[in-house]
C-alpha cells in the first residue's frame, strides 16, 4: 500500500479538525450551560425540552391570569361589603319608620336619608376599579352600568346574558370568572312580598310594539290586594256587535267575581283604569283618528312581579314614608308598604351575601391554584433543567481531555509534515 504525503496531511489535518470541533463544542456548552445545543445532540431530549417549555409557559400564563382576577375580585367583595352595610342601615329606618310614635315630620326626615343611601348604592354599582373599569357592567366594562331616567328611575345598561362576565383560564380544565353583573347584584332581586305586581300584553297583541302603548298597575284595594296576592289574572278584550267588551278571567279561562258575585267586566273605555281583587290597571293608548284600541282577543295579563331592583325598593319605601299616615286606611298602606320593603331588602341581603360568598370561594380556587401553579413550575423547571442543562463536572474533565487530544494532534500534525526526503538531501 503506497502512502502519500498528499494523505499524510490531509489525516493530520482531519484528526486536528475533528478534534477542533470537539473541543470547540464544549467550550460552547459550558458557556451556555446547555447541554442540547441542537436537536441533533439528543433528539429525544430536544423534544422534551420543547414540551416542557411549552407547559412552562402555559401555566406562567394561568398564573398570570389568576393575578390579574384577584385584585378585581378582593375589590368587588370590599364593595359588597359596604352595600351589605348601607342594605342594613336602610333596613333599620324602615323598621325606625314604621314605628306609630313618628309623625310625618320625622317620616319624612327618615324618607330623605333612605334616598340618600339609595345614591350611595347607585355610586357602589357605578364603582370602578384601578384600571378605570366598571366593576358590575359585566363585558361592556368601558361604559357606565347604571343610569338615571328622566323619571328618576335608575336602569342597568351593562352587559346581560351568557358571556356578560369576563373569564380567565387557570388550569387547562378550569375557568374563573373575574366579577359579577349588576343585574345579577342590584336588579334581579327575588320579590317575596307576593304583594307587587305588573300589566304585561301577553304575545300576539295587537298592540305590541305600537308607540305611546303604557300599561300601568297600583293597589286600589289594600285587603283584596292582600287577598289576590300571589294571583294571575287575564283582561280579555272582546267585539260584542261593534262595542268592545273586557272581562276578566282567571289564568284557566273562568270568569273572576266581584265580592258582591257579579262577573267583573264591561265595555272598554280608553286611557280609563280597570279594577279587580284590590288591583288598577290602566292601559294608555295614543290619540289617533282612528283610535288605537285593543283587538277582539287581545288580552293582559295582571301577574305578580317575581324580581324587584334595590332601587325600586327604597324608592317605594321612601314615598310612602314621605305620603301622611292620617287616617286608618293610610295607615295600613304604610304598614303594608313597610311589610314590603323588609321583605324585598331582606331578599336584597341575601343576594348580596350570595355573591359574597360566590367571590370568595373564587377567592380561594385562586389562591389554591397560584400554590399548585408555585409547585408545578419548579417540578417542570427541574425537569427541564436534568433534560437539556450541562453537567459542569462532567464537561469540564472532557474539556481538558479535548483539549489535550487537540494539542496531540497539532503536535504529530507538526512532526508528520516535517517527514520529507527533501530533508534528508
Amino acid at each position: 500500500m503506497r502512502i502519500s504525503t498528499s494523505q499524510i496531511f490531509q489525516s493530520g489535518l482531519s484528526a486536528m479538525q475533528g478534534a477542533q470541533s470537539k473541543f470547540n463544542k464544549t467550550g460552547l456548552q459550558l458557556a451556555t450551560g446547555q447541554r442540547i445545543l441542537t436537536p441533533a445532540d439528543d433528539p429525544g431530549g430536544a423534544t422534551q425540552s420543547v414540551q416542557f417549555k411549552a407547559a412552562i409557559k402555559a401555566t406562567e400564563q394561568y398564573q398570570r391570569n389568576a393575578d390579574y382576577a384577584q385584585p378585581k375580585l378582593e375589590y368587588e367583595e370590599a364593595q359588597l361589603i359596604a352595600l351589605g352595610n348601607v342594605l342594613q342601615r336602610a333596613r333599620e329606618l324602615v323598621v325606625a319608620g314604621n314605628n306609630d310614635t313618628y309623625n310625618p315630620e320625622n317620616r319624612k326626615i327618615i324618607a330623605s336619608e333612605i334616598r340618600q343611601l339609595r345614591e350611595d348604592i347607585l355610586g357602589l354599582a357605578n364603582s370602578e376599579d384601578a384600571n378605570g373599569e366598571y366593576l358590575f357592567a359585566g363585558t361592556r366594562s368601558q361604559h357606565q352600568p347604571f343610569v338615571v331616567g328622566d323619571d328618576g328611575r335608575i336602569s342597568y345598561v351593562g352587559a346581560e346574558g351568557p358571556g356578560s362576565i369576563r373569564e380567565v383560564d387557570i388550569t387547562s380544565n378550569r375557568r374563573v370568572a373575574t366579577g359579577d353583573t349588576g343585574a345579577h347584584v342590584f336588579m334581579n332581586i327575588p320579590e317575596r312580598s307576593g304583594l307587587l305586581t305588573e300589566a304585561v300584553l301577553r304575545p300576539g297583541n295587537s298592540l305590541n310594539g305600537v308607540a305611546g302603548v303604557e300599561l300601568e298597575t297600583e293597589v286600589a284595594d289594600l285587603q283584596r290586594s292582600l287577598n289576590s296576592a300571589g294571583q294571575t289574572f287575564r283582561i280579555r278584550f272582546e267585539d260584542d256587535g261593534g262595542t268592545l267588551m273586557y272581562k276578566v278571567l282567571d289564568p284557566d279561562g273562568n270568569a273572576v267575581k266581584d265580592q258582591n258575585g257579579a262577573l267583573i267586566g264591561g265595555p272598554y273605555v280608553a286611557n280609563q283604569p280597570i279594577e279587580f281583587a284590590g288591583r288598577r290597571v290602566t292601559l294608555t293608548v295614543p290619540t289617533t283618528t282612528p283610535p288605537t284600541v285593543p283587538a277582539d282577543g287581545d288580552e293582559i295579563l295582571s301577574r305578580p312581579i317575581t324580581q324587584v331592583d334595590i332601587f325600586k325598593t327604597l324608592d317605594d319605601i321612601a314615598t310612602a314614608f314621605e305620603t301622611p299616615a292620617t287616617d286608618e286606611t293610610t295607615r295600613e298602606s304604610l304598614s303594608q308598604a313597610t311589610s314590603m320593603a323588609l321583605t324585598n331588602l331582606d331578599s336584597g341581603l341575601d343576594r348580596v351575601n350570595e355573591v359574597r360568598t360566590s367571590v370568595g370561594l373564587r377567592l380561594d380556587a385562586l389562591d389554591t391554584q397560584a400554590e399548585l401553579n408555585d409547585e408545578r413550575l419548579v417540578d417542570l423547571n427541574s425537569t427541564l433543567s436534568d433534560i437539556q442543562d450541562l453537567d459542569y463536572a462532567e464537561a469540564i474533565s472532557r474539556f481538558m481531555l479535548q483539549r489535550t487530544v487537540l494539542q496531540a494532534a497539532q503536535q504529530t500534525y507538526t512532526q508528520v509534515s516535517r517527514l520529507s526526503l527533501f530533508d534528508f538531501l
